[in-house]
């Protein structure tokens, strides 16, 4: 064995003739061979003609051929697994430039484990002896749990991206149906988990049930991912929007809500799945009882739920405020069944977070727009928002040319009678009043209360005839409906006069119409209250008793009787005369004594008050004005004469 020193001379008597050599020395250990086919690393000489010359141990573990199947032949014919370094022609480059090359994330199928493993190879041109280009060395690392990891970021920061995405869009809107429809639409795009369904349960007010909202599927995962962008930058209506984009979407969509609107979960169900979502306040999925242990809890989906969308594959997770839980959303994935991994699940949760924010918000624009716009009441639509829809409708129909009626009516007597009976028993005349009006209009109508004891009635796309049908129906259903019990314990009914007027048939403006509706509900008024009048009739009067009409319904009422207060008419009565049933049920004569007694009693001290008022104001004399101390100081003292002389 030589020693370092005689090493160390033939470095320094010959360093040109190893430079020439293989780059070692011998001085013990392993040959280079088998190093070469000992290491880990898949290694592959190539000649020029790109066959194989060299192939380690570790190149026929993982590429699943033994050397002698393959030395000789062609590299890529031999090894059909490095089909993506041939498309790129990487070794013909190496030995035509003499340049290194990388190629990086092949995959090389295991077969006999069944797996399936991710090489990055580096591709090194090999001189020869004579200086010439002899072939390339391949050699390549195993970088599959690399690989994994950096797809699993690269997903997380593409939800995040769409996460982000769907946030800013959801801050966008105040609209809450619109907010429904992008956050569902966006789980079953590509880039929001490409779900095949989506569905979003939000608790009621009165937090009993859990009530299904909206439900969607994707007919591509391409088409999902327009859709809820597209709504990004539409302000208009949602409906009008996906109609005119996509039709067959929106019917698809609208009878899958259809569907989940008929489920009603309550809260305090024991076995349901959601619910358990909403108490624990963690994602669950089909696999939950089983995973968790929970068989004893027998949790299952609702049976209305489950009748509609059978899922064998799903997840849901609670819609989380800061205070509580307002909601479900459930993704479905039966048509590619996949285990939901813990990644998944808290992206799941991190989107539901997101959506509950921007629903609660929406739900709280929605309550503020109701009180805005709505009657407390009655819960009508006031005034304003009468008005404001009432110009839109006149644009339109005289756009499309269609007609648009108004009906205006008033409670006959309504003054009276919250005198007689108090104003408690005449809100109660005002609600269910309201409710007449609203159970006899269609969706496309809108009931408002107009101020006081008047109601307004706006019938798009409805001829005169068609409004004055609908008037008189209403007007027999609040004179037969409209019951309250009095301050005794009586049954109370009352009537009302209607006034109908029509575009563009009497107006041409919305003012105008109301002002007509207006004056026909005076004539009503004028001939005896509880009918219906058009504007037509008003018309047709000269401008004298049109003028004489207005005057007589506008003159200050006469004030109540001492005695009884008058009867209501016939037609509430229920009297011979009246097609309808009886609505005010007469009381027996010894209580009917009693109550007009009574009546009459209260106006006679009412009005023996205001005598003895009168009486005392008379009788107290005038008092002399008081005198301050300043002024009985000021009057002891003599009073100065100017040096003036009075003329005579």
């Amino acid at each position: 064995m030589p020693t370092g020193e005689d090493t160390q001379k033939v470095v320094k008597a010959a360093p040109e003739d190893l430079a020439k050599a293989t780059r070692t020395i011998e001085i013990g250990g392993p040959p280079a061979k088998r190093i070469y086919d000992q290491m880990s690393l898949v290694a592959l000489v190539l000649d020029e003609e790109l066959r194989i010359v060299r192939f380690n141990a570790a190149a026929e573990r993982a590429l699943g051929k033994r050397f002698d199947q393959v030395l000789g032949r062609p590299c890529f014919d031999a090894l059909p697994d490095l089909s993506e370094i041939a498309d790129c022609r990487a070794c013909e480059r190496a030995i035509a430039m003499g340049i290194p090359t990388e190629v990086k994330d092949v995959e090389i199928y295991d077969h006999a484990r069944g797996k399936r493993f991710t090489f990055d190879f580096q591709i090194d041109p090999i001189v020869g002896d004579n200086g010439k280009l002899a072939g390339v060395s391949m050699i390549g690392l195993d970088v599959t749990e690399r690989f994994k990891l950096r797809k699993r970021l690269a997903r997380h920061n593409e939800d995040l991206k769409t996460l982000h995405a769907v946030s800013n869009a959801l801050r966008k809107t105040m609209d809450l149906e619109k907010a429904f429809v992008i956050i569902a639409s966006a789980l079953t795009s590509e880039a929001g988990g490409g779900y095949d369904k989506a569905l979003i349960l939000v608790c009621d007010q009165d937090r009993e049930h859990l009530l299904g909202r909206v439900a969607v599927d994707s007919l591509g995962l391409d088409t999902a991912e327009g859709i809820w962008r597209s709504l990004t930058t539409h302000d208009g209506p949602l409906d009008k929007m996906l109609e005119s984009a996509f039709p067959v979407l929106h019917r698809r969509w609208g009878a899958l809500t259809e569907k989940v609107k008929r489920v009603k979960v309550p809260l305090d169900s024991p076995d349901s799945l959601m619910i358990h979502a909403l108490r624990t306040g963690e994602p669950v999925t089909h696999e939950t009882c089983s995973e968790q242990g929970l068989e004893h809890l027998h949790l299952h989906l609702h049976p209305t739920l489950a009748e509609h969308f059978p899922m064998t594959c799903f997840a849901a997770a609670p819609l989380k405020t800061d205070q509580d839980a307002i909601g479900v959303v459930i993704v479905d994935s039966s048509s590619r069944p996949r285990r939901f991994s813990p990644e998944r699940l808290n992206m799941l949760k991190m989107f539901a977070s997101q959506a509950a924010l921007a629903i609660n918000n929406g739900l709280i624009f929605q309550n503020v727009l109701a009180r805005a716009q709505k009657d407390s009441l009655t819960g009508l639509y006031n005034h304003g928002h009468f008005q404001e829809t009432l110009r839109a409708e006149i644009e339109r129909a005289r756009r499309y040319g269609q007609p648009l009626s108004v009906v205006m009516l008033d409670i006959d007597h309504f003054k009276k009678f919250n005198d007689s009976y108090g104003h408690q028993t005449g809100d109660n005349v005002l609600r269910q009043t309201a409710q007449v009006l609203t159970a006899g209009v269609r969706v496309t109508d809108l009931a408002a209360r107009y101020g006081g004891e008047e109601f307004a009635l706006l019938l798009p796309h409805t001829s005169l005839e068609h409004a004055i049908d609908l008037a008189e129906r209403t007007c027999a259903g609040v004179a037969r409906k409209v019951v309250v019990a009095g301050p005794k314990g009586e049954r109370l009914g009352v009537t009302a006069s209607f006034g109908v007027a029509t575009f563009p048939v009497h107006a041409q403006s919305a003012a105008e119409l109301v002002s007509l509706a207006d004056e026909a509900l005076y004539m009503a008024k004028k001939n005896g209250r509880n009918q219906v009048r058009s504007a037509s009739e008003v018309l047709a009067l000269t401008p004298q008793q049109r003028e004489a009409v207005k005057q007589k319904h506008s003159a200050p009422a006469a004030p109540p009787a001492q005695t009884a207060p008058a009867p209501l008419p016939a037609a509430a009565a229920g009297g011979k005369d009246s097609a309808l049933p009886p609505t005010v049920v007469e009381l027996p004569p010894r209580y009917q004594q009693r109550l007009e007694a009574a009546i009459a009693e209260r106006h006679q001290q009412k009005s023996s008050r205001d005598r003895d008022t009168v009486r005392i104001v008379k009788s107290t004399p005038e008092q002399p004005p008081r005198r301050t101390q300043k002024r009985r100081e000021d009057e002891g003292k003599p009073r100065r004469r100017s040096g003036r002389t009075r003329k005579p």
